[in-house]
């Protein structure tokens, strides 16, 4: 018996399922039939219709018998649900982000990239009186309708853009985001090294958002939203820099470096 052969077709059947995961997290809501996997991993039509029946058989996958697509299965969304009780990263994330919230008085939010979707795990509130809710803990929102979201987007190759925006296009049209208004918040956001965004969500307020690295290839983004009255272009400067400072002092690697 080679076990050494063995441990690394094992090892690739799991990284093969756990990409093939991820691929359908990003399509969850349409799904994804058997020949777009094929055309989303590569591989051949036999391997990844044995991933998918050995997923399903798990519980995490699903294929809806009348249009013969893919989702994310129960126990799939169970993992996720569980790990959200008490992420990491919100632990990880905390101190610098009270500090932020005590030194700029505003309210912070951590954002990650779930999917087509920025995710809101947490906010700590500043003690400025007038406090800016964009969003809560919890909430999901397309990419680039919101401040983080946009320093998300500019995360995300030519290719990954355009398939993004073809997927969600009528929702970014009815909020005025045409592709090339797109193109160029991402040109702006890796230019200056963070977003920024005035009225995206609430008319009034203005936001400054950093994209940082999770892990090889997953983000996440911190914003400080406050009335359009705090945060002059100096100010929005001031925040970024302190905000990319306290991810640095933290030991994550900034998008962009």
């Amino acid at each position: 018996m080679n076990t050494s052969t063995d441990k690394i077709s094992g090892a690739q059947s799991i990284a093969r399922a756990l990409s093939m995961l991820k691929m359908l997290s990003e399509h969850h809501e349409k799904g994804a039939d058997l020949n777009e996997m094929i055309a989303l991993t590569g591989l051949n039509r036999t391997t990844v219709y044995r991933l998918l029946c050995g997923l399903a058989e798990g519980g995490y996958v699903e294929r809806n018998e009348a249009t013969k697509r893919y989702h994310l299965g129960l126990n799939a969304m169970q993992l996720g649900l569980t790990a959200m009780t008490r992420p990491p990263i919100v632990e990880r994330c905390r101190p610098l982000m009270r500090s932020l919230a005590r030194s700029t008085e505003d309210t912070v939010f951590l954002i990650v990239r779930n999917g087509d979707f920025a995710h809101c795990l947490h906010l700590e509130r500043g003690p400025f009186p007038v406090r800016v809710m964009t969003t809560l803990t919890g909430s999901f929102r397309l990419l680039g309708l919101g401040t983080a979201g946009q320093a998300l987007l500019a995360t995300l190759t030519a290719a990954e853009l355009k398939a993004l925006y073809s997927r969600h296009a009528a929702e970014y049209e009815r909020s005025g985001m045409s592709e090339s208004r797109i193109k160029k918040i991402v040109e702006k956001t890796r230019s200056d090294g963070y977003s920024t965004g005035l009225n995206l969500l609430i008319p009034g307020v203005h936001a400054v958002g950093v994209a940082f690295e999770l892990t090889k290839g997953h983000y996440a983004a911190l914003s400080v939203a406050a009335i359009a009255s705090r945060l002059d272009e100096k100010r929005r400067r001031d925040i970024a820099e302190s905000i990319r400072s306290e991810l640095n002092e933290s030991g994550f690697k900034l998008f962009p470096g």
